[in-house]
């Protein structure tokens, strides 16, 4: 894909360090500062790896939540070599973030143009202020980019940077057809999929998903409780649980593809994982939740039996059984084999197994932004 843009070129001719902040937080969300340790600094820079670049939306006092960041690398590579990008293209982009990926679209596209916008101000100053010092000028505007912009369309291509669980009709409408939209795309139970969709002349959009990226979320698209604490607040007793015991290691139910496919179809639960240490270590229990009901199951290694404990009107983990065994009789199929149809109406994900396309989660009806 993009055979008609040198990528290596453009990534060479685009330093990722001239688009980072002075503060950021690397791995274990430590503080690296470029004034007090700029040796760090600069590593943490040149590493694949991302580097959160704002907590907590920027608001003082909070739980240290990441809120924006400059994506790994070799991920900001992988996901414009789908785009499938070519220099004459016009180009919406979602996120401005940093304003890295959008040098790099710039420094691409040698007779088309860049759009991009960002939700946060103090972030989009930042990266106007970057690219305009290496002589770019993408339009930038600062809205919600779950809206598109409607004033620079029909677009090419459109690239989101965080995740989404719903994909906005908006972007469909704003795309040409066989136009393509790119963008991480999650369940509240399991956010990793990078979605690929090719925008028909009937108004949809359709395709697979080709990677495993775990992007924040559009800001309106957050999970209720991401920021709340889950025990003791989202799950308010949970002593008072229904008790049971199971013979069935629950590992298998968290290996990435199969937590992937249970997801879609408990979009709506999700979860949290709580490890062991010292003498504990190797144990862990998972949390899970909608809102009313809610399970959990403990693991122990070589125990014969592991505990669950649930709440409330739905029986949680009995759902996740179910899922997962949905799951193992279409064969196991990795995430890639998976993908996503929007329409004016909604969306819905599907598996293309050797009997043909199956339905495999509930479809999401379109709501209000």
């Amino acid at each position: 894909m993009s055979a008609l843009v040198d990528w290596d070129g453009v990534f060479a001719d685009t330093p990722r360090r001239s688009y980072v902040p002075a503060a950021v937080w690397g791995n274990d969300d430590v503080r690296i500062d470029r004034d007090t340790d700029p040796e760090a600094w600069a590593e943490a820079v040149a590493a694949d790896i991302p580097l959160v670049t704002q907590m907590d939306d920027g608001m003082p006092g909070g739980s240290l939540i990441p809120t924006s960041s400059s994506s790994q690398p070799s991920l900001v590579r992988h996901m414009l070599e789908q785009l499938d990008v070519d220099p004459s293209h016009d180009i919406l982009e979602i996120g401005t973030g940093t304003g890295w990926s959008t040098a790099l679209l710039a420094t691409a596209l040698t007779a088309g143009r860049v759009t991009s916008i960002e939700v946060d101000p103090l972030v989009a100053i930042q990266a106007q202020k970057s690219l305009h010092d290496a002589d770019l000028k993408p339009s930038l505007i600062v809205g919600d980019g779950l809206l598109g912009y409607r004033e620079g369309a029909p677009y090419h291509r459109l690239i989101a940077t965080m995740a989404v669980r719903n994909v906005p009709y908006a972007w469909v409408e704003q795309v040409r057809p066989k136009g393509v939209i790119l963008t991480p795309w999650g369940t509240a139970f399991h956010n990793s999929g990078l979605l690929r969709l090719v925008v028909a002349a009937d108004g949809t959009a359709s395709g697979r998903f080709v990677g495993n990226v775990n992007f924040m979320w559009a800001r309106s698209q957050r999970p209720r409780f991401e920021t709340r604490r889950f025990v003791g607040d989202v799950i308010a007793d949970p002593s008072a649980g229904r008790v049971r015991h199971m013979t069935t290691d629950p590992r298998p139910r968290q290996e990435e593809h199969a937590d992937f496919a249970i997801g879609l179809r408990l979009p709506d639960v999700e979860q949290r994982t709580f490890f062991g240490s010292g003498a504990h270590a190797g144990e862990f229990t998972t949390w899970y939740a909608d809102g009313q009901s809610w399970a959990s199951v403990d693991y122990v290694p070589d125990a014969p039996s592991f505990e669950v404990n649930e709440g409330g009107p739905r029986d949680l983990w009995r759902e996740i059984e179910a899922a997962y065994q949905a799951w193992r009789a279409r064969g196991e199929p990795p995430r890639e084999e998976h993908g996503l149809t929007v329409t004016v109406d909604g969306q819905w994900t599907w598996h293309d197994g050797p009997l043909g396309r199956v339905d495999c989660g509930p479809s999401i009806l379109r709501k209000a932004l």
